[in-house]
């Protein structure tokens, strides 16, 4: 199979999630190690106008993308840039806390996001997507149960960038790590 005939991810083995500023620009890259799933639906709603028994036309609204992202590490600078929260560190080392506060008054942070799996179609590629501007709906959901992960779950939605762009996919001949 020659590089361009069709990317085959599996599985995701690498994701950072950037804050977004007021501009939308993006900032510096936070790790989400372990992470287990992200999932995304291209979506729109539309409109059907009928008359004398047929279809006279369709109207389709503005594409959105809405997903969720499961994490199977608790890292807490990941999920504060997910929710608008910030992790803070106190104690000593043996006696160290880290601590996320989940605040009912927390901001709503746009975060871009990036997940990259690898081409199992190109022996040594790697496919790529990015979402642009995306807000957490919903979570994070964990559950404590025994003998059972907790992998928390956050739901999201994501809207146009400022050139018009829900989300980027990529394929890599090489692949290359998440900058």
């Amino acid at each position: 199979m020659a590089f361009g005939d069709g990317a085959i991810p599996r599985g995701i083995d690498d994701m950072k999630v950037y804050v977004l500023d007021a501009s939308d620009v993006p900032g510096s890259a936070i790790d989400v190690p372990g992470i287990r799933a992200l999932n995304f639906n291209v979506e729109s709603d539309s409109d059907t106008l009928e008359g004398d028994n047929t279809t006279i036309a369709i109207a389709r609204d503005a594409k959105r993308v809405t997903g969720s992202v499961e994490l199977g590490k608790l890292e807490f600078d990941a999920l504060g840039a997910f929710t608008g929260n910030s992790a803070t560190t106190s104690g000593t080392s043996p006696n160290q806390i880290l601590t996320l506060e989940e605040s009912a008054q927390a901001p709503s942070q746009y975060v871009q996001i990036v997940g990259q799996a690898p081409d199992r179609g190109f022996s040594g590629g790697g496919y790529r997507v990015t979402i642009y501007k995306a807000l957490v709906t919903s979570g994070p959901d964990e559950s404590m149960t025994v003998n059972e992960w907790s992998t928390p779950t956050l739901d999201f939605e994501a809207s146009e960038n400022a050139s018009g762009n829900l989300l980027k996919r990529e394929s890599y001949e090489t692949y290359t790590q998440i900058t």
